[in-house]
């Protein structure tokens, strides 16, 4: 793949995303010999599928009115109808500050609301979206859509292949480097890690033990993604979870106290760590598969109760055994006094 003469892979921002999706509606609308590419996006993608089949016209787009990413408006050619579909654009990021409910505010009564993402969407974020009521458009989506008119256009087939190149192909990698090959360093990457933790969560979520949310975010330039399990609030702020993430060069999945004690409070934090670093080594007593690494007491902050080094582990015996490690370690959090 020539990627070098590819301006996609050279321009990969939202906005750049938001230009395609706009280039590519005019486009198809802009020649009667590409009327059935048209038609075929539009049933494929833009109308709710009772109305597929039904022919579309009098198309306008709009970029950045009101910070929303693109409107498209058009017309039902059988009754005139207008309709508006309102797309929310990311790449890497995820939605904040309340965009996607603001958006419907502004626009409250659109065809459809879309999300199109091109990088992974795990479960925090497709359950945000969900409850906003936007619909999720994937790299996927768009490649298996976008494969059928790859011949129509140069930029066609270079936002093709770089979607399906980077995206596509990236994400669908995930299990197989992680499960089959062993292959740890693909969790350099936010998206693997994200996916490793809806793995877990999945797991979990299947045997019936709770967690609050998926939280991800860098240190030092490097990705760290966690599923918080536990909080304690009563006055005394403190949080456990597990986080992937790396020490000496190998990845792991670590249990982890985390709080902001006062002075004062800083015994009451040892203590309270000392009683769930005990229970967790009584836990994994009786699970002989598992090979827990040495934790660490450098931090007063944020402290290691369990720790497992994937070099050093069967990854799916320590998903496996996640489920009841959390439930057990969430009861003894919540009992401490």
């Amino acid at each position: 793949m020539k990627t070098k003469t590819n301006i996609f892979f050279h321009a990969p921002k939202e906005l750049t995303t938001d230009a395609f999706l706009v280039w590519l509606i005019y486009f198809l609308d802009s020649n009667e010999e590409y009327k059935t590419y048209k038609y075929a996006f539009f049933d494929s993608l833009i109308l709710k599928k009772e109305d597929c089949g039904r022919a579309v016209n009098s198309i306008e787009l709009k970029r950045q009115e009101n910070n929303v990413d693109v409107l498209l408006t058009f017309r039902f050619e059988d009754n005139g109808e207008e309709q508006t579909v309102l797309f929310e654009d990311k790449t890497w990021s995820m939605p904040h500050s309340g965009q996607l409910a603001r958006y419907k505010e502004i626009y409250p009564n659109c065809y459809r609301y879309f999300y199109y993402k091109l990088a992974y969407i795990n479960s925090q974020e497709e359950k945000e979206v969900s409850q906003n009521r936007y619909e999720v458009i994937n790299a996927g989506m768009m490649s298996s859509i976008l494969e059928k008119m790859i011949d129509l256009h140069p930029l066609i087939k270079m936002y093709y292949d770089y979607i399906t190149y980077t995206f596509v192909e990236t994400i669908n990698s995930f299990h197989e480097k992680l499960f089959v090959k062993h292959d740890y360093d693909v969790l350099w990457s936010a998206d693997a890690q994200k996916y490793l933790c809806d793995t877990i969560v999945e797991n979990m979520t299947k045997q019936g033990v709770p967690y609050l949310e998926i939280r991800n975010g860098t240190s030092f330039g490097r990705p760290w993604t966690q599923i918080d399990i536990a909080r304690k609030t009563d006055g005394y702020w403190e949080g456990l979870f597990w986080r992937v993430d790396i020490r000496s060069g190998k990845f792991y999945i670590r249990l982890n106290q985390y709080a902001e004690p006062s002075k004062e409070e800083i015994d009451y934090k040892m203590r309270r760590l000392e009683i769930l670093r005990n229970e967790a080594n009584h836990i994994i007593g009786d699970m002989p598969n598992l090979h827990p690494g040495k934790v660490e007491n450098r931090a007063v902050k944020e402290s290691e109760v369990l720790i497992f080094f994937l070099a050093d582990n069967d990854l799916e015996a320590v998903i496996g055994s996640i489920p009841k490690i959390s439930r057990h370690m969430i009861d003894v959090f919540q009992s401490i006094e």
